[in-house]
């Protein structure tokens, strides 16, 4: 005798009464048709139990198995509602909205959680408010999934966007503690790397100079990586929204009238800027009033830029830590002498703005030997050369560079100094016509 389980019925017949294969057959068809696998497949031979009266009957293995891989492979088509306490429900594709994908990022399928990362990062702008919404409660998990999601969104958004995935990462990092923190803090690193590459290709293109050159600085020229946005530039203010990406430069130029407002604000997002000169420019109160949004300068120079009373306080709110140099901005020394008391602790220089074009070293000897002679201008024209030693300037006694800068700031553009200078065992008297300082 052979005993059946069939539908937890309990069958007494002869050997001679096996399970009938075709109806074995029906019921492997069946269980095909309801896992969506064609039922072209092969059809297993039946199976009798074998064991206890009271054992339920199982799914054959291959269709199980089949039923398993179709399931991963259509994950999106295969959506029903998580929740332990309540029957599954399918979510229908026209009611999958961004909530419902981020809920998605704790699915225990691997495959689920990727096409919701997929719709979330296709989501764009929308999915970061909901994606906030994550941070709060998610697990480790998710939390590192929502922020590798806003670092992929960040990516396609523009440097001026303020408010998007970008504005959220950098809050993170700021309000946040322990692991979330420092994953943000991680990816805004790595993001700024890969994001100040396509900044200096972009401003570039704008016609903005980055790169190493001679600048001017309280008359004293050194070599220097610096930003330079002077008439070259295209006048793209958006693409200026770059800079904030450019590291490690902590020396701007502008120059040629391209003072704005709009520019400042730009420049002064860079995040390692401590020294700005403004040249040949018209500035305005707003303009001045950008300066004043950063937290520290560390230096100012205005050459040729006129200020008036309305500027002068302005510039006074500047949070400056060590110099502020004027040159050719019609500052009488009283006025200088006000803002020293304005301004306490600064090094404020004031020239009128005529300019030699030598750069000198104080030997032992305290003599002001002329170490470098810029080309084409009014030292050069002068017959002055590298090695020559200034002993005056008009009637007074030079021993230091600092007495040939003093006496140069009292002039102006178009004046002529009487210099005597030494080359070698002879001395020599010539006349230089001073000239405007060129942008550096």
């Amino acid at each position: 005798m052979h005993r059946l389980a069939e539908n937890d019925l309990i069958l007494d017949a002869p050997g001679k009464h096996r399970l009938d294969r075709y109806v074995a057959g029906l019921v492997w068809a069946a269980s095909l048709i309801l896992v969506g696998i064609s039922a072209t497949a092969q059809v297993p031979t039946a199976q009798v139990p074998t064991g206890p009266a009271s054992a339920q009957p199982s799914e054959p293995p291959a269709a199980a198995a089949l039923a398993e891989q179709n399931a991963e492979q259509n994950a999106e088509q295969d959506d029903t509602s998580p929740a332990a306490d309540e029957p599954p429900r399918r979510v229908p594709r026209d009611e999958r909205t961004l909530e419902y994908w981020a809920s998605q990022l704790s699915h225990e399928r691997f495959l689920r959680r990727q096409s919701a990362r997929r719709h979330l990062i296709d989501g764009g702008l929308d999915s970061v408010p909901v994606l906030r919404d994550m941070l709060d409660g998610g697990d480790l998990e998710t939390v590192e999934n929502v922020i590798l999601i806003l670092a992929k969104v960040a990516e396609d958004e523009p440097p001026w966007q303020t408010d998007g995935a970008l504005a959220t990462l950098e809050s993170i990092a700021a309000t946040s503690f322990g692991t979330k923190a420092t994953l943000a803090k991680s990816t805004l690193e790595s993001f700024a790397e890969s994001r100040g590459r396509e900044a200096r290709v972009q401003l570039s293109g704008a016609g903005v100079f980055i790169g190493i050159d001679t600048v001017a600085l309280a008359s004293r020229s050194t070599s220097h990586e610096i930003v330079r946005i002077n008439r070259q530039f295209n006048g793209d203010i958006e693409a200026l929204a770059w800079l904030r990406w450019i590291r490690e430069i902590d020396f701007v130029v502008i120059e040629d009238a391209m003072a704005t407002a709009e520019t400042l604000a730009a420049v002064m997002k860079m995040p390692d800027l401590t020294t700005l000169v403004i040249a040949d420019c018209e500035l305005t109160v707003p303009a001045v009033q950008t300066l004043q949004q950063r937290s520290r300068l560390d230096a100012i120079e205005l050459r040729y830029v006129r200020l008036n009373e309305e500027l002068l306080t302005e510039l006074t709110r500047v949070r400056l830590r060590d110099a502020l140099h004027l040159m050719g901005t019609g500052v009488s020394e009283q006025r200088v002498e006000r803002l020293r008391v304005e301004m306490p602790g600064l090094d404020i220089t004031l020239r009128r703005g005529g300019f030699l074009g030598v750069m000198c070293r104080t030997t032992l000897q305290d003599t002001c030997e002329v170490s470098q002679v810029t080309p084409g201008s009014g030292a050069a024209d002068a017959g002055l050369q590298a090695g020559d030693v200034v002993i005056r300037i008009d009637d007074a006694k030079i021993t230091r560079f600092d007495d040939l800068q003093q006496q140069i700031n009292t002039h102006i553009p178009g004046d002529e100094i009487a210099i005597r200078y030494r080359r070698g065992n002879e001395v020599f008297d010539t006349v230089a016509t001073l000239k405007k300082q060129q942008n550096q």
